[in-house]
């Protein structure tokens, strides 16, 4: 192997001391892991064990480069944070846009490890061989877009800026954070390892130049599949997630008043056409040296400030959770929820599902409106937007609802558990899976919850018989997205498409490895497995590879009405055995010594 596009160096800077370490990886590591998810997993695993909780200053932001980043690889312009998250206790890897990891892979690093806690507010600054820790005592308490705006011009117009909000400030374990604003790191809570350790924000700006094995094959690759793109007719091209709100809600799938139904019979306003034509810019934003652009901005009014307008860039999991799931079918009123929490530094589904939680619990009558101060309702744009500010500074009921569905509901009681929709403590994203058979199972066992972005199965059927069938072709898509995301490129290649034969070329161009279709296989069991082994250790097993009760109850409306996410318990049951047995687990979910061998992780568990 020659490696020439890793660094194979690490950067750590703990916030606690102030003090900063270059430690090298080594080859044999990045053979096994790559980058991205796969390295971030092999470095939680090492370096921060069972007795961290996660808003302990002993927990680590790993922010991960791939292979490609800083190479002209097509749809590369992304990069990967890894903690503990603090909304689930378990393993958290989620994936941003944005040109962070290009400037992270430019300064000579393959990851930035941050630990500890500065005594102030602090913002990291790295510029090539530069790391400084400076102040941030004034951007303490000011939204996402004032924070990068302002940073831009003090530190530099060329630096990645990534970012909270006074979410994670506050702690609120739904944070997330904003990578040059139009990108979040989404759920799991790493807003709140960011406040916890008083890290406001990261600015990055390398001008190192990266090497490659083979230049010339990722350069063909990028101008042939541009050439492609180019070509291709695609709703994605057109109108990026927003078309996916006709297409969900006509399987059956998409979230409605807290997951009562997977059909919401007002969508008609959220058709992306007519968004398109009525409030867009005409503006689609990308990541770097990508092509599809698929951020749509449209234009809003700013919640703090209704005179002044501004752009919201709004996907379809906004549109979703904050859109069908909360009874809301103005798309107006969605541009402002997600401007308003993507300056507070909110997940917009978390955010989305938890107030539809709420907001049902209180029409159900399981919890009182004078428990809240007034009455949450499905539609109402302004009980969203004080529910959205309470949870941000954690004010009357926003500081239980700030700790997530999941607590909420421990904390509130009253059967409110059965209205909380979550894996594991993640939200559910906004798929229901009554809408396709074997999509619950992706949600059970994925390790960080309930994700909408570890494999889905190879069919459009309703979950009417048997999954068990379907539970291998889950496996190879999620053995796939493991590589994309170690590797890392974008998800959304698929549309181009970037096939397995494309991302081999390009990993093998970039490394000088030798991988074969065969070995996708194994790098996503080498990677789940090693963070199957990480939540063993946390205290999961197999009682937490479950669904909610709500995806339980029959679908009584639309596409998929009579559906539940499986045909019955006992289905999956067999179905999450099916799981284990491919995944080479045994019946309790937990990893063989035979499999350890064979994935080459024996001596990393320990």
């Amino acid at each position: 192997m020659t490696g020439e596009c890793w660094t194979k160096k690490a950067l750590w800077v703990n916030l606690s001391d102030g003090t900063t370490r270059v430690e090298a990886l080594e080859d044999e590591v990045l053979e096994k892991f790559l980058g991205g998810k796969g390295l971030g997993a092999y470095l939680l695993y090492k370096h921060v064990d069972n007795s961290t909780k996660p808003l302990d200053p002993e927990n680590v932001l790993f922010f991960l480069t791939g292979p490609l980043q800083g190479l002209p690889a097509p749809n590369s312009g992304r990069w990967t944070l890894v903690t503990k998250s603090p909304l689930t206790g378990l393993f958290l890897d989620t994936h941003c846009g944005g040109a962070l990891g290009r400037e992270i892979k430019q300064s000579g690093y393959d990851v930035l490890c941050v630990t500890g806690k500065a005594k102030n507010p602090s913002i990291l600054v790295v510029e090539d061989d530069s790391i400084q820790i400076r102040s941030a005592s004034e951007f303490w308490g000011k939204g996402v877009y004032e924070t990068t705006n302002t940073l831009k011009e003090q530190v530099s117009n060329r630096s990645s800026i990534y970012t909270i909000g006074p979410a994670g400030e506050n702690l609120v374990k739904i944070a997330t954070g904003c990578c040059e604003i139009a990108h979040q790191t989404g759920r799991g809570g790493a807003g709140a390892v960011m406040g916890s350790k008083h890290l406001k924000a990261v600015a990055v700006r390398g001008t190192k130049k990266n090497q490659a094995h083979d230049m010339k094959t990722i350069r063909e690759i990028y101008k042939e599949r541009l050439a492609h793109w180019k070509e291709k007719e695609s709703e994605f091209k057109d109108h990026g997630t927003t078309f996916l709100v006709a297409l969900a809600n006509s399987r059956g799938m998409y979230p409605t008043r807290n997951w009562q139904s997977g059909f919401f019979e007002d969508f008609e306003g959220l058709d992306a056409d007519k968004m398109e034509e009525k409030f867009g810019l005409g503006v689609h934003h990308s990541c770097p040296i990508c092509f599809l652009r698929c951020t749509h901005a449209f234009r809003s009014n700013n919640p703090n400030n209704p005179d002044e307008e501004v752009e919201s860039m709004t996907e379809y999991e906004t549109l979703g959770m904050l859109g069908g799931n909360i009874g809301i079918s103005n798309p107006e009123s969605v541009f402002r929820l997600n401007y308003l929490c993507d300056d507070l530094g909110l997940d917009t589904i978390s955010t989305g599902s938890t107030i539809a939680f709420i907001t049902e619990a209180v029409e159900k009558g399981f919890i009182s409106d004078d428990r809240i101060g007034f009455t949450p309702k499905f539609g109402d744009e302004k009980s969203v937007i004080r529910l959205i500010q309470m949870i941000a500074y954690r004010e009357g009921i926003g500081d239980i609802l700030a700790e997530g569905t999941r607590s909420a509901a421990e904390v509130l009681g009253h059967n409110t558990d059965t209205l909380a929709v979550h894996v594991k403590g993640l939200e559910t994203a906004a798929w229901d899976p009554r809408g396709r058979k074997g999509l619950g199972m992706s949600y059970a066992t994925a390790a960080v919850g309930a994700s909408h972005l570890r494999g889905w199965p190879d069919t459009l059927d309703l979950p009417d018989s048997s999954a068990v069938p379907v539970i291998q072709s889950m496996i190879s898509a999620r053995d796939e997205k493991f590589l994309t995301d170690s590797m890392i490129v974008c998800h959304f290649t698929y549309h181009i498409p970037l096939t397995k034969d494309h991302k081999l070329k390009l990993i093998n161009a970039a490394t000088g490895l030798d991988m074969k279709e065969d070995d996708i296989a194994i790098f996503g069991q080498r990677i789940e497995t090693l963070a199957r082994m990480y939540n063993i250790r946390e205290g999961a097993s197999r009682s937490d590879d479950k669904l909610p009760p709500r995806f339980w109850k029959p679908e009584k409306t639309g596409p998929a009405k009579g559906m539940k996410a499986f045909m019955d318990r006992d289905d999956f049951e067999r179905s999450l055995n099916r799981f284990y047995e491919i995944r080479g687990w045994d019946m309790e979910g937990v990893p063989t010594e035979k499999t350890l061998e064979e994935l080459r992780l024996q001596d990393h568990i320990k």
